[in-house]
């Protein structure tokens, strides 16, 4: 069934119910027609309920009984959102994956240096004003991303300084950028060679099994060494800050992450990557999970 979090109630098919009768299920009730109306997305039409039942349902070891509703016509099934909720198959809220206070992860035993020019002078550029509605949200940002040990206070005399951006996200929250322009100037670019797409289609088609990982916030997760941390200062209304991870935006950030990937996943067999895509492939089940595995473990 397709979870859908804009259904009001449980909809199968008229083919799908009759397959299902034929394989002879279980149901507590059933019965023809129904005084619900219903209407699909868009449409002010009714949909034909052909008759209703109730059931079991279960997902892993949380089951439940629900109500479904039988359309003449149905294309899709669809788990409406009160019970794909109730089998916590939908979860919508802020606490979801989220640890609050709790430091951010970082790579084990890989720390990025930023080498800049040395015949660059270093520029101190002034702070941007942020309209006065977000002040509030921006501060929030800013004690999240302490909490998060992912920048920390400056203090004492500083070289670089650069001005802090504040885009909003759809959602209302405000997105904390550094515009960092002038000390990308400066930056001594990594060189890193970065693997092209033909490479990935040369390699890739092997296996018949295949896993596709996304890396959170993939660049923040590679710590930055102690003497690389000035050139990412930033200031606020609060004063000053700098980063203690890699931040986007630096021109080399692309060039760091992915030598630090290649250092990482060097040796694993069956696992392609770039940046902070990681695709995992095996010829059989046991294969791709051992390879799995072996990635995330």
């Amino acid at each position: 069934m397709l979870v859908d979090s804009g259904a009001d109630a449980n909809l199968i098919s008229g083919e799908m119910w009759q397959k299902m009768k034929s394989e002879q299920i279980e149901v507590f009730t059933s019965k023809k027609g129904s005084s619900r109306i219903l209407r699909a997305y868009g449409s002010m039409a009714p949909l034909v309920i052909l008759g209703s039942f109730v059931a079991n349902i279960s997902v892993g070891d949380q089951r439940i009984r629900a109500e479904f509703f039988v359309v003449e016509g149905g294309q899709r099934c669809l788990l409406g959102d009160k019970t794909a909720k109730e089998l916590g198959v939908l979860k919508v809220g802020l606490h979801i994956n989220s640890i609050e206070g709790s430091p951010f992860s970082k790579m084990k035993g890989v720390n990025a240096k930023i080498r800049m020019l040395p015949e660059v002078v270093p520029v101190y550029q002034p702070m941007r004003r942020i309209p006065v509605p977000l002040e509030e949200a921006v501060d929030r940002k800013l004690d999240e991303l302490l909490k998060r040990d992912i920048i920390e206070v400056k203090s004492g005399p500083t070289t670089w300084v650069s001005p802090l951006v504040v885009v909003g996200k759809s959602n209302g929250e405000p997105r904390l950028c550094l515009d960092l322009r002038r000390v990308n100037e400066a930056v001594l670019r990594e060189h890193h060679p970065m693997p092209s797409v033909d490479d990935y289609l040369a390699k890739l088609g092997r296996g018949r099994l295949w896993s596709k990982l996304d890396i959170k916030e993939a660049f923040l997760q590679i710590e930055l060494e102690e003497e690389s941390r000035d050139v990412t200062t930033f200031m606020t209304r609060r004063g000053l800050y700098r980063f203690k991870r890699l931040p986007f935006g630096l021109v080399t950030a692309p060039e760091l992450f992915q030598k630090a990937m290649d250092e990482t996943l060097r040796g694993c067999d069956g696992v392609f990557w770039y940046l902070d895509d990681v695709l995992v492939e095996g010829k059989d089940l046991k294969e791709h999970d051992e390879r799995l595995d072996q990635v995330i473990g």
